[in-house]
């Protein structure tokens, strides 16, 4: 039986950069066509015949920036996937043709760069779309779609976090929002709140979705599945090793694998776990029981026979839980 296997790609390319990412970018779009001979080349040089491809995750950057063309060149390099198959696209990009095109190539899910419904806010984060291009896109993505996401920003100093309006949500299966973070990793959190129907669960401390609509993919990282990661900067975790690309655009190679030990494997399940609604397994607390309580009296998780889950007021402090926990 074949192994389920995720895949990423990387695109970095995008119109212009925005001062808040971190994700290695950049809008030399000249380089476009030799990227992604490098990147094919990448692909087909992987063996996927141990695995079934479960899900494929196109990031960035801005990969709606590819032609039609470019993106099939990119396809016609990967196993068929029976699964979930998500392209990152920004508001001002996103087209008939396009959709058209994703449909033909297998793509059924829509991630859309949002950031905000406040034009305001929109110009201060450097985005170069406006709301109304934001409510065309996610218009013209569920005509084709019925899985469409959008990504939201919080957390942004002199601005109020705008809730997306009902007609938007009546069109989007799952939201994901962020806290403002620089370059520096320093995030500004003003612990400002989200209020969203009751059928957008939070499943993941910064993911919400309708039920059956949660992310596959990123559920594969949250979960300690294996997924393999093409392009500049992309990660990956095959074999029990993780290991990445370095940033470089055109000269980007494989950096040496990092192998896991037991105990990385066992921090790790419980940092993830922490994340996600479901929480983490009480049988990888052994010998915790004193911290478990004293974090159930201060609110911060709720204990089951099997599980303990952050609460909302865990969830801000995450890493803190960690730390007692570990």
């Amino acid at each position: 039986m074949k192994k389920p296997l995720s895949v990423y790609l990387h695109f970095p390319f995008c119109e212009k950069r925005c001062g808040y990412c971190d994700f290695v970018s950049c809008t030399a779009t000249q380089d476009i066509d030799a990227y992604l001979q490098k990147l094919c080349a990448e692909i087909r040089a992987f063996d996927f015949t141990p695995y079934q491809v479960r899900t494929i995750y196109l990031g960035g950057g801005t990969p709606s920036l590819m032609t039609p063309e470019q993106l099939a060149n990119v396809f016609a390099c990967l196993p068929a996937c029976d699964g979930e198959v998500t392209i990152e696209c920004n508001p001002n990009s996103l087209t008939r043709a396009k959709c058209k095109a994703y449909q033909r190539l297998g793509i059924n899910r829509l991630s859309l760069g949002v950031q905000s419904f406040d034009d305001a806010t929109l110009r201060d984060l450097g985005r170069i779309h406006d709301v109304k291009q934001a409510v065309q896109a996610i218009n013209l993505a569920h005509e084709f779609f019925d899985n469409v996401s959008i990504d939201l920003i919080k957390d942004i100093p002199e601005h109020t976090f705008v809730t997306p309006p009902a007609e938007i949500l009546a069109l989007i299966q799952h939201i994901s929002i962020y806290s403002l973070t620089k370059d520096d990793h320093c995030v500004l959190d003003t612990d400002e709140p989200v209020n969203l129907p009751a059928d957008f669960v939070r499943y993941e401390v910064s993911n919400y979705a309708r039920a059956g609509y949660e992310s596959r993919h990123n559920l594969v990282y949250w979960t300690g599945g294996e997924y393999i990661g093409f392009g500049a900067g992309a990660h990956s975790l095959l074999n029990n090793q993780r290991f990445c690309n370095s940033s470089a655009i055109l000269t980007y190679r494989r950096e040496q694998p990092v192998p896991r030990t037991p105990a990385d494997i066992h921090d790790e399940q419980i940092m993830l776990g922490l994340r996600l609604r479901s929480g983490v397994a009480r049988n990888l607390l052994v010998g915790k029981d004193a911290e478990i309580q004293m974090l159930a009296e201060h609110g911060l998780v709720t204990v089951t026979p099997e599980r303990v889950i952050a609460t909302a007021a865990g969830l801000k402090v995450l890493n803190q839980i960690w730390l007692r926990l570990v």
